[in-house]
This record gives structure tokens, sequence and C-alpha cells, in this order.
């Protein structure tokens, strides 16, 4: 049970936030919590060991196109679906490269970028995130999981500031973003844009112009907490102020998860 990974048949980037340990000694239960992309290729089996785990709620970030486009399995859980996200400025992302003004460089700031400015549009989803979460774990062996496309970036920033919440270093937290360099298959997600731009018309392009939307970066993540602090103080006044989480809440949160 204690493992990161979630081997499944069909998971995409399909990983536990359990085990990770706390500034005051604490340890986030395993199997309460996990993270990953969509969940259209599960198969009964996988279907099956998530029913065993004691899987009951599902959090989908994803926008509705994007939800239409891959259809998760049907699963028999409380599915929450409403919240829409988007990071990224791939609009901005295709404007450069028909201009041909995209760089490695220049592709890098567009996606950390996007991350340092998301904060005033994704704070009262993740808000709406929290307040269903705390009611999902009320049953001490229940499992959540939360997801978008590729379990990088929405999902990303979900886990980083849960890990906030739990009082899980940023180093830490820095780290398990990172993990999707381990978990997820990057290369297809490149073939997936290059067909794309085939589609397009588009006759030529760098592949690491590509790779900032594929993959992850530390500039990322650390470019969206900078934007917090800048704007709210600190991740305990953002919790607070922009979450509208209490010190009840998130003492709550912690009783529920830690151990």
């Amino acid at each position: 049970m204690s493992t990161r990974e979630i081997e499944l048949d069909g998971g995409v980037n399909f990983r536990d936030l359990g085990g990770y340990a706390t500034a005051d000694g604490r340890q986030l239960q395993w199997r309460r919590l996990l993270r990953c992309g969509h969940l259209r290729d599960l198969s009964d089996k996988d279907a099956e060991f998530l029913q065993v785990l004691g899987l009951t709620h599902l959090h989908d970030f994803r926008r509705e196109e994007e939800r239409k486009r891959t259809v998760n399995r049907t699963l028999p859980i409380t599915v929450y679906d409403d919240y829409n996200i988007s990071i990224g400025s791939m609009p901005r992302f295709w404007e450069m490269l028909r201009a041909g003004e995209l760089s490695d460089e220049a592709s890098h700031r567009l996606v950390s970028g996007a991350y340092a400015e998301c904060l005033d549009e994704v704070t009262p989803l993740y808000q709406r995130f929290f307040a269903r979460l705390l009611d999902d774990i009320a049953a001490p062996n229940s499992a959540t999981v939360f997801h978008c496309t590729a379990g990088k970036d929405r999902t990303g920033l979900a886990a980083a500031l849960i890990l906030s919440a739990l009082n899980v270093p940023r180093e830490t937290i820095v780290e398990d973003y990172m993990l999707t360099l381990k978990y997820y298959d990057i290369e297809s997600l490149l073939k997936l844009v290059e067909g794309h731009l085939i589609e397009a018309g588009t006759k030529s392009w760098q592949r690491s112009w590509l790779m900032p939307y594929c993959s992850v970066h530390r500039d990322n993540i650390n470019a969206f907490f900078s934007a917090l602090e800048a704007q709210y103080g600190d991740v305990g006044n953002y919790l607070r102020s922009g979450l509208g989480l209490t010190d009840d809440s998130i003492a709550l949160l912690q009783a529920r998860l830690l151990q």
C-alpha cells in the first residue's frame, strides 16, 4: 500500500500523495488522496481495483471540451466536473508560432508566465474543491482522486495547495510536482501536439518549443507560489483569505489525513 505509483493498465500519471512528512513530524496517510490524468483508458481490472481501494469521490478539473473529447470511464462514485479550470497560454503560443516568433526561451516564459498569471482565475475554483474535499475525506477509509488531462498542471497546483495546507515543506511539494517527469509519458503528448500542428498546416517547428507545454519545470510551480506570496503575503494567508479555509477547517483537514 505504501507506494507512490498506482500501477493501472490504463492509468495516466496516476500516483498517491501518501507518505509525505509534515514540518511537525506527522505523515500523510496512504491511499486517501490520489492524483492523475484522464481516466478514459481504465480497464475492468483497474475499475475493480479502485473500488477495492475505497475510491468514493472524483474531481475532474478539465474544461467541457476536454471532457467531451476524452470521456472518462464511468465509475460508481461521486463525480464533480464543474470546475472548468484553465492554466496556459496556448492561444498566444499558436500566434507566436505562426508569426515565427517562438523559441525555447519564449515557450518556457509563456508557460511559467501562465502559472504566475492564473491565480485570480483558479482561486474560486480551488476554493470549491477544498470545500468538497473536507466532506470527501470524512470517512476514514475512503479515497478521493483529482485529475485533469495529463495530471500535471491543474492537478499539480491542487496537490501543491493540499500539501501546503497539511504543512508539508515547500521543497517536498516541488518534488511532488516534478514527479510527472518520472510517471508521465511525455513522448506521447509531444506526438499528439505535433499531430495537431500537422493538421493545422504548420510547416515547421522545433520539438524543444513544445517541451514546456508537455512537461513540467520547477520555474512553473515556483512562479505560482511567487505570485501567491506577492498578492497574499504567504501561503497560510492565501489558504484563509483566498481559499476561505478557517483555522478549524485546516485543523480538520490535517486530523483526517495525517497520522
